[in-house]
């Protein structure tokens, strides 16, 4: 471990992080919910997917790889997520910087993500999205609560 890079080392002490691989929940393992720059559900050794989500016992995890060879503005409306209810407003905590980064609502924006670099996110449930915010889904399964019942709009 003596002649390990500093930026591998700070990835192996990063609690956070580390929490969500110990997580009991994550068993499942995370899995992509957009593809990015490649048309969703295919392959691409060069450019794999980009945007990935998972639950976890304290909420959702977000990891958003850049595979370009730039730094890139990376977007993504939070129900996209299978495991994002709508018409909830989200904590966002920043995994690496280990920051609380504010409330997320229907989406999340990370700028400047470095080339080959990854956004690493928890949000956590905080309550109702603010009122008179419409409208409350783009399309009807965003708007479908897990046990099936229409939610919001």
């Amino acid at each position: 471990l003596s002649a390990i890079q500093p930026d591998i080392l700070g990835i192996l002490k990063n609690k956070e992080i580390l929490a969500i691989n110990q997580d009991p929940v994550v068993g499942k393992s995370i899995s992509p919910f957009r593809w990015g720059i490649n048309p969703d559900w295919t392959t691409n050794s060069t450019h794999p997917a980009q945007y990935w989500s998972g639950p976890t016992q304290d909420g959702t995890v977000f990891m958003l790889l850049n595979t370009l060879d730039h730094p890139a503005t990376m977007s993504f409306n939070l129900t996209e997520s299978p495991f994002i209810r709508a018409g909830r407003q989200y904590s966002v905590r920043d995994l690496w910087a280990h920051t609380d980064n504010g409330t997320a609502v229907r989406s999340f924006t990370a700028k400047d993500v470095p080339p080959h670099g990854v956004v690493a996110l928890l949000l956590k449930d905080a309550g109702n999205e603010p009122d008179g915010i419409f409208p409350a889904c783009s399309v009807w399964w965003q708007c479908t609560d897990k046990n099936g019942t229409r939610v919001g709009g």
